[in-house]
């Protein structure tokens, strides 16, 4: 889920390089500017990017704490706090101003003194946050581990692997989901150049979006009836003579119970 930064408009050039440092380092952020088109619904695009952010990043200035929308983008986050019992807001303090009262107990990223320090402490902050390269989902009952690799072979053919692992307390065994993605050359420069850009994270995910949605609910639908591994192949079509041939494999490890398992693969992608 995207980083949403919350700012006065009136310090957008402070948001815009923090927003551009940030995905360079390869977080996913979410800024209004970027994301709303003519004609969306102002309101209803920032609210729903406020619910499912995983951190919100409050720029604090003499401009933001009197602007009445910053206002409420931060009480909506102390609401998902309380709610949520997690810390959601990360305070940066960009110039001397009166900070919220509610915000005071937060330690806060300083970038009056030294912002190259404040950007590191926010890029650690979210590292266990929006990390592009692995993460947990985790549900009362079980949880998804998953991770992202890449690597360039003969002929700088990019093969992307998006691994995922289920399990849980009460689980004797675990299974693990491998989506295998071997680019063709259009494809393969369009990842080259998208990592050049500092956007591979983000290339890599539209990528498996892409393929989850040419696979049909049946196909995504795994019945692991023993110990060996299944598998399905699949040649996807994309934009511009994109072509991506994918291998989703699936098999379960750990205490046979006797038992078939049904894994529906989209619900880990």
């Amino acid at each position: 889920m995207p980083i949403f930064i919350s700012y006065s408009h009136k310090d957008k050039a402070f948001a815009d390089t923090l927003a551009r440092n940030l995905v360079w380092r390869r977080h996913h952020i979410w800024m209004d500017r970027w994301e709303l088109n003519v004609g969306d619904s102002l309101i209803d695009k920032i609210q729903t990017a406020l619910t499912g952010s995983s951190a919100i990043l409050a720029i604090l200035s003499k401009n933001s704490v009197e602007s009445g929308w910053v206002k409420k983008e931060i009480n909506a986050g102390l609401i998902r706090e309380l709610e949520e019992k997690q810390s959601l807001l990360m305070p940066c303090v960009i110039d001397d101003c009166e900070i919220p009262l509610f915000l005071r107990e937060k330690r806060y990223a300083d970038f009056r003194s030294d912002p190259d320090q404040a950007l590191n402490d926010v890029d650690r902050a979210l590292a266990g946050i929006s990390n592009p390269y692995q993460g947990r989902a985790e549900t009362p009952e079980f949880h998804i581990d998953w991770s992202l690799d890449w690597g360039t072979f003969d002929n700088n053919t990019q093969v992307i692997e998006f691994t995922f692992v289920d399990h849980g307390p009460k689980l004797p065994y675990v299974v693990m989901s491998q989506f295998r993605i071997i680019c063709n050359p259009v494809a393969s420069r369009y990842l080259a150049a998208a990592e050049k850009k500092g956007e591979r994270s983000l290339c890599t995910r539209e990528i498996l979006d892409l393929v989850v949605k040419s696979f049909t609910k049946e196909e995504l639908t795994v019945v692991l009836d023993g110990p060996l591994v299944k598998s399905i192949v699949k040649q996807i079509v994309g934009a511009g003579r994109r072509r991506y041939l994918v291998r989703v494999s699936c098999r379960r490890m750990g205490t046979d119970n006797g038992m078939d398992t049904i894994v529906y693969l989209q619900q880990s992608a």
